[in-house]
């Protein structure tokens, strides 16, 4: 599994990077999740499905503190959440079409809303390939000039597990305050749902 980070200033989630060595896969049919995680060793690492669960729980508490230090920090900018009910229903029209399930859709609040979605599928990498085309339907933006402004909620934060419920790709951003920040990270490198640099 490995978290990459892209962002202007991105202070507390730094400390991810570092576990790109660490984090990779778990088995079966399932050879893409075995593949591992390229970084700047020369060979692929894996990591056992224990450690992917742990690295995953790591990688959504640091989102939560982000998001809600900047709810705290920057608390006048404004955002146009779809409903809660809205989002769950593009969710389970993507789930049909797509073949995973929903396994969890939380909303936090640091000022307005912060989605946590979670979804489960066999499918691995049709789905990480689709990942970028999900969160454009769930979260999209509303057309500005800006790249930093229009987004429909202060953060958002979706996962990806395999049937046995051991994660296998997350994608997260944060949008509140002066500085946007972002990442992902995957089990192996072909299920980094965005394009990613060594």
């Amino acid at each position: 599994m490995c978290f990459e980070v892209r962002q202007c200033v991105f202070r507390r989630v730094l400390f991810l990077l570092p576990l790109c060595v660490l984090l990779a896969s778990c088995g079966g049919h399932r050879s893409v999740l075995d593949a591992g995680v390229s970084s700047w060793q020369h060979t692929p690492h894996r990591v056992s499905p224990q450690e992917a669960a742990r690295n995953a729980r790591t990688a959504f508490a640091e989102w939560r503190r982000e998001v809600q230090a900047r709810g705290r920090s920057a608390p006048g900018r404004r955002f146009h959440n779809l409903p809660p009910s809205e989002l769950r229903r593009r969710l389970a029209a993507l789930a049909k079409a797509q073949d995973f399930t929903i396994v969890r859709v939380e909303f936090l609040r640091p000022r307005e809303l912060a989605p946590v979605v979670v979804v489960r599928t066999k499918h691995y990498l049709e789905l990480a390939r689709t990942t970028g085309s999900i969160l454009r339907q769930v979260d999209p933006k509303v057309r500005t000039n800006d790249d930093r402004t229009g987004w429909r909620y202060e953060g958002f934060f979706f996962e990806a597990e395999d049937e046995h419920g051991i994660p296998f790709l997350g994608a997260f951003n944060f949008w509140r305050g002066p500085h946007a920040g972002g990442g992902q990270w995957a089990r192996s490198d072909p299920l980094f749902p965005f394009q990613r640099a060594l």
